[in-house]
């Protein structure tokens, strides 16, 4: 999907940024403008979950886009918009982020890719790299950051891509051998080679720093010792489900390991989806440089977000949920993340 929408002061993109300018922050990402398209849905709501993170460019401009991709009449949508330059006095700050489709869908934006991607859009031209602005670099990695870290997938180029991802012959290789996704259904070229890929990423990363990491209970790095079941009716859950565990005197943990690329003092937080029929003090076993810490926490309350357990030095991962709490109730396993 390219637009192909290079106007800056058009009528429509004149009228665009009147009607734009009572819109709300997003509720998904808060440093977004909510800007949804009205009276139609060009999305998918279910799909195959969001393993990506697609980077395009507008060949267009930021204004006219934002107009563009939320008419009823084109079909192509994307969740996220972003400028590059503020150019006129009536154009948009250089690095502002527009929302048009939640997260939680799927947006019509790379044909196959589609239902296991998010996708961004970033003004400029791939023939021209002074639209690439530093501003909208550092915008878009934190937002990059922030979308990624709810797959518990690593930080990096495989999940990370660009429209124009299939000119890596590594990655294609590599979607084969992991997805049933086909890697070459797209024959678009952005952002294409002026994209700065290495500085993207160490912005993403935090600067070259500790790279930031999120484990779900999907990942391959979590691991059910037992009889842990399914549940989906919570819906304050990371992503489609989660796993609990009836309270019992019995060795039957929920573990996340990741490994981290420093040595240093890590915030490790974990996530769960809250009710009345779970455990007061879910113990938490958190494996440090100092060897272990049992935290205990409160899952009738506090769902639905990242809740701190503590912080500590350590080199790499490990986190073990227990079952072995009063009887009665359930503990809950969700995500663990370290950042």
């Amino acid at each position: 999907m390219k637009t192909k929408t290079s106007f800056k002061t058009s009528a429509l993109a004149a009228s665009a940024v009147l009607a734009l300018t009572a819109a709300q922050a997003s509720t998904d990402y808060g440093p977004a403008v909510n800007r949804p398209m009205s009276g139609c849905s060009k999305w998918y709501t279910s799909g195959n979950g969001h393993h990506f993170c697609v980077i395009h460019d507008m060949e267009g401009y930021y204004a006219s886009n934002l107009s563009y991709l939320n008419n009823c009449s084109v079909s192509a949508s994307i969740h996220y918009m972003v400028n590059g330059k503020k150019d006129t006095s009536s154009d948009y700050a250089a690095g502002e982020i527009s929302q048009s489709v939640r997260e939680a869908y799927y947006a019509w934006h790379a044909r196959c890719w589609n239902t296991y991607a998010w996708g961004t859009e970033h003004e400029g031209f791939v023939s021209n790299p002074a639209w690439f602005t530093e501003e909208m670099y550092v915008a878009s990695a934190a937002l990059q950051r922030h979308l990624i870290l709810q797959t518990g997938h690593p930080i990096d180029r495989n999940h990370i891509i660009g429209h124009d991802q299939k000119r890596f012959s590594a990655w294609v290789t590599w979607v084969n051998a992991n997805y049933a996704m086909d890697p070459t259904c797209n024959s678009h070229t952005d952002p294409g080679t002026s994209w700065n890929w290495t500085h993207f990423m160490d912005l993403i990363n935090g600067g070259g720093g500790a790279t930031k990491t999120a484990v779900t209970k999907d990942n391959p790095a979590a691991a059910f010792t037992g009889t842990w079941a399914t549940g989906t009716s919570s819906t304050d859950k990371l992503g489609s489900d989660y796993r609990f565990h009836s309270t019992a005197p019995i060795s039957e943990p929920a573990t996340w390991t990741t490994a981290l690329n420093t040595s240093a003092t890590w915030n490790v937080r974990a996530w769960w989806p809250q009710g009345s029929n779970r455990s007061t003090v879910a113990p938490y076993i958190v494996t440090h440089s100092g060897g272990t810490t049992t935290v205990t926490k409160n899952q009738q309350t506090g769902g639905g977000a990242w809740q701190l357990l503590g912080s500590w030095s350590m080199s790499s991962g490990k986190v073990e949920l227990s079952c072995w709490a009063a009887t009665g109730y359930i503990v809950v396993a969700d995500g663990v993340k370290w950042d």
